[in-house]
């Protein structure tokens, strides 16, 4: 995917992992909140993604939520009620739009934390393998540990370098979204997930 805007957000260096906090669903549920409040109907649905949305998984304090709708392209729909929160637009991709809102630019009763917003299409295959992988290491206590080893150990080395620490784990998560798809062949055990 061709990335059409990036600009630099936030002090994303050093890389810091800190261990699964059960405050983090609280957080995400309050910026949900927000979320859907701001684009009403438009929000097909609003999930918890990344890290902090699998029990246990130590990650970056930072929250991923993913937005669905129905057209991703259609900025004019959601962007300007995202940006009146505090979010800003980062990325634009094809079928997914990245917004991120730093600590403090949220309204005040929201969490104090840096805040991902992914813009994608309803029903596509980037909703699905978000929500995918969520279950997946929710469910599968040996790769979550993985998971885990592999964060430590690149925050350790990437500890300056965001990029590369994000660039480290994608054959690492690229592997368990297709675990996943064999493991869900299935597609009736999903009924929970989506």
């Amino acid at each position: 995917m061709a990335v059409e805007i990036a600009v630099a957000v936030g002090d994303l260096a050093p890389v810091q992992i800190k261990s699964w906090d059960s405050a983090w669903s609280d957080r995400f549920t309050v910026c949900a909140d927000l979320v859907r409040g701001a684009l009403g109907g438009y929000a097909v649905r609003v999930d918890h993604i990344g890290s902090t949305a699998v029990p246990g998984l130590p990650g970056r304090p930072h929250l991923d939520l993913q937005v669905s709708v129905s057209e991703p392209e259609a900025e004019e729909e959601y962007r300007g009620a995202l940006e009146r929160l505090g979010f800003a637009l980062c990325v634009r991709e094809a079928d997914r739009r990245v917004f991120v809102a730093q600590p403090g630019r949220l309204p005040a009763h929201a969490p104090r934390c840096e805040t991902h917003v992914y813009v994608c299409r309803a029903g596509g295959v980037l909703e699905y393998d978000q929500l995918l992988l969520v279950q997946y290491l929710a469910n599968h206590a040996d790769r979550r540990e993985q998971y885990a080893d592999l964060k430590r150990r690149l925050a350790r080395e990437f500890r300056d370098d965001p990029a590369a620490y994000a660039e480290g784990k994608r054959p690492f998560l690229r592997e368990t979204v297709r675990q996943a798809h064999r493991a869900y062949v299935d597609f009736q055990t999903l009924a929970d997930v989506l």
